[in-house]
């Protein structure tokens, strides 16, 4: 959800985080590697904790990794 101070005040930006997923597919881990102020950081990170993910695989196994996610907050003309 784009925060409503951000979309009052006409902010745009984005928040890069490092997100861990487990083996059976549940996040593990969560941090901000790269905030955007302007309340940007606390909606990524809600937005990702009610996400689902499917696990990576090695070599067919389900495995642990870690990946970074760049969320982009843009506002939609009109």
């Amino acid at each position: 959800k784009y925060p409503e101070l951000a979309r009052r005040k006409g902010r745009e930006g984005q928040v890069v985080l490092r997100l861990t997923i487990g083996a059976g597919g549940e996040l593990k881990d969560v941090s901000v590697v790269d905030g955007g102020g302007h309340g940007f950081e606390d909606a990524a990170l809600a937005a990702v904790k009610a996400s689902s993910y499917a696990p990576a695989k090695r070599d067919g196994q389900c495995v642990e990794c870690s990946a970074l996610l760049p969320i982009r907050f843009a506002l939609k003309d009109g």
